[in-house]
């Protein structure tokens, strides 16, 4: 795999709530759609879902995911 999808897991988990949350609950139904080696998948389970909340915090909020109630 490479840095590219890395990046991509990332930028999602940064601007999709629901897809973070899955990470940070089932890491392994979150990353079954990617084909990561094991250094890849290690250096993500390293992340801390503090650290991507806050900066996810941080981004505009045209550029996340929204939840709209109906």
């Amino acid at each position: 795999m490479s840095k590219k999808v890395v990046e991509q897991i990332i930028g999602r988990m940064v601007t999709d709530p629901e897809f973070r949350n899955l990470f940070f609950s089932n890491p392994d139904q979150a990353l079954a759609e990617y084909d990561l080696t094991m250094d890849e998948r290690q250096a993500l389970l390293k992340m801390e879902a503090r650290h991507i909340e806050e900066f996810a915090g941080k981004l505009d909020k045209r550029i996340t995911k929204a939840k709209f109630e109906i």
